[in-house]
C-alpha cells in the first residue's frame, strides 16, 4: 500500500507549474489521481502483466525510434521508445528551465517520455550537455548525481547502452509525497555530438519498477543518432 502526505502534495502543487514546457515541474510529484493497480514488481521485462492487474500492456506494442534528425526528440543518441509512451521534445529555453527547476544546471532537458498513456505515473527524461564530450560516461554520471541533492544509496556500474560504453546508477531519493524514499536510476553515454543522460523516475518505487521495461528497451537499443 502506498502512503502519501497529501497536505505536502498540495504545497508542491501550488509552486509546481512554471511554463508550458510539458509541465516542466516534476509531473511525477504533481499527480493527484491515485495510482492504478500494478503487476508484480519482480516480473522480468519479458513477462506478461499479472492477470487482472488492470495495468496496460501498452509497453509491449511496436516501438518508435527517437533521437534521430526529424524525430520527436533530436538527441546525440537515438533509441527505441515504447510506442505507448508520449515523447515531447523540449526547446533549449524550456530544457534549461527544467534543469534550473530540477537542480541540474550542468545539463538541459531535451526530451520527456510520458508514461501515463501506458498506465503509469512517471517519465523517462533525457538530459544533454554540449561541453562534456571529453568526459567518460562515469564522469558524466558523477556530474549528474552531484546535482541530485536528496539522493542516497547510490550504486554505480559500468554497462553497455546498445553497443556503446555507458555508466548507470540506481539510487533512492526522499520526496515530500511519500513516507519512504523512492527508487530512481540514470544512464550516461558520451558521444562526439554531446553527452546524454537517460533518467527514469516514477511517482514511487512501485511505479518505477513497472516502468523498467520501457527504460530497458531504450537502454538496449541505443546507438549514435543519425
Amino acid at each position: 500500500m502506498r502512503k502519501f502526505t497529501w497536505g505536502a502534495a498540495s504545497a508542491v502543487l501550488t509552486v509546481g507549474v512554471l511554463t508550458g514546457c510539458s509541465s516542466a515541474a516534476d509531473k511525477e510529484t504533481s499527480a493527484s489521481a491515485p495510482a492504478s493497480p500494478s503487476a508484480s514488481v519482480s516480473a522480468p521485462a519479458s513477462a506478461p502483466a499479472a492477470k487482472g492487474s488492470g495495468k496496460s500492456d501498452a509497453w509491449k506494442k511496436a516501438d518508435t525510434r527517437i533521437g534521430d534528425a526529424g524525430t520527436a526528440c533530436e538527441l546525440p543518441i537515438s533509441f527505441e521508445a515504447v510506442k505507448a509512451w508520449k515523447p515531447t521534445g523540449l526547446s533549449r529555453e524550456d530544457g534549461e528551465l527544467l534543469g534550473k527547476f530540477s537542480g541540474h544546471t550542468t545539463f538541459r532537458g531535451a526530451c520527456e517520455l510520458d508514461a501515463k498513456p501506458a498506465g503509469n505515473i512517471g517519465f523517462i527524461r533525457v538530459w544533454t550537455a554540449d561541453n562534456m564530450t571529453d568526459k567518460s560516461p562515469r564522469q558524466v554520471l558523477d556530474a549528474f548525481m552531484s546535482e541530485e541533492k536528496r539522493a542516497s544509496d547510490q550504486r554505480f556500474s559500468e554497462v553497455k547502452a546498445g553497443e556503446l560504453p555507458a555508466a548507470e546508477v540506481v539510487y533512492k531519493v526522499k520526496t515530500v509525497l511519500a513516507d519512504e524514499p523512492k527508487e530512481e536510476r540514470a544512464l550516461a553515454v558520451t558521444t562526439p555530438k554531446g553527452v546524454t543522460v537517460v533518467h527514469l523516475g516514477g511517482f514511487d518505487t512501485q511505479e518505477h519498477q513497472e516502468m523498467l521495461p520501457a527504460y530497458e528497451q531504450a537502454k538496449k537499443t541505443v546507438r549514435l543518432a543519425s
